[in-house]
């Protein structure tokens, strides 16, 4: 893609033409982080939150929920600033994804690690039951992505500006644990794709 830096393009590269990924959280990480593996598990990317931003969350979320009860302290902990990063196959980081403050509603600007350009935002919306709605927007404010489905469960569709299916997140039972499965159809981004789904998996749990 034109304009990225070369850790950017390393990720496009590696992503390019996988009908599958496989995205597994490791779940011994003191930060909050991903692989994004090919059918053969072999990472190709990496997509995290730092040990010391995910403490601070969680710190806090305690402190609140200690006073005014757990959804309050959940609310506190989501409501920080935040930013996860994109890293490529050799831990080069190529992309920030920087979350502005907001419990139920919030903006994640996808930038450029190198030159701070932007590529788009992920608005999320919170119900106040626990669901989760989120749609990738350009630059220019312009529809990309949008989900449909149940992003709680992980059994949804990420659907494209022209409403058609181009990714499924399902959670199947895997010979690996804490892994799911990401299918794209033509026309899909990988990377954006892939990016947009680590996020909404990162934040439900929130």
């Amino acid at each position: 893609m034109a304009g990225m830096n070369p850790a950017a393009q390393n990720i496009v590269n590696a992503l390019q033409g996988q009908p599958k990924l496989l995205m597994k959280m490791q779940i011994l990480s003191l930060g909050k982080n991903y692989w994004v593996m090919d059918a053969a598990q072999k990472p190709l990317c990496y997509i995290g939150l730092d040990a010391g931003q995910n403490i601070s969350g969680q710190v806090l979320g305690a402190a609140v929920g200690a006073i005014a009860g757990d959804y309050l302290g959940r609310f506190a902990a989501r409501s920080m600033e935040y930013t996860y990063t994109v890293k490529d196959a050799s831990q080069q980081v190529a992309m920030l994804i920087k979350k502005g403050s907001g419990g139920n509603k919030s903006r994640f600007d996808v930038v450029d690690a190198m030159t701070g350009g932007s590529f788009g935002a992920i608005d999320m919306k919170r119900s106040l039951i626990g669901g989760l709605k989120a749609s990738w927007l350009a630059p220019n404010g312009a529809p990309v992505m949008s989900t449909k489905g149940n992003i709680i469960r992980r059994k949804y569709s990420i659907m494209g500006a022209d409403g058609r299916e181009i990714g499924r997140v399902r959670h199947k039972i895997l010979a690996v644990r804490d892994v799911w499965e990401l299918e794209f159809e033509a026309g899909a981004n990988h990377l954006y794709t892939s990016i947009f789904a680590t996020i909404l998996d990162f934040e439900k749990k929130m």
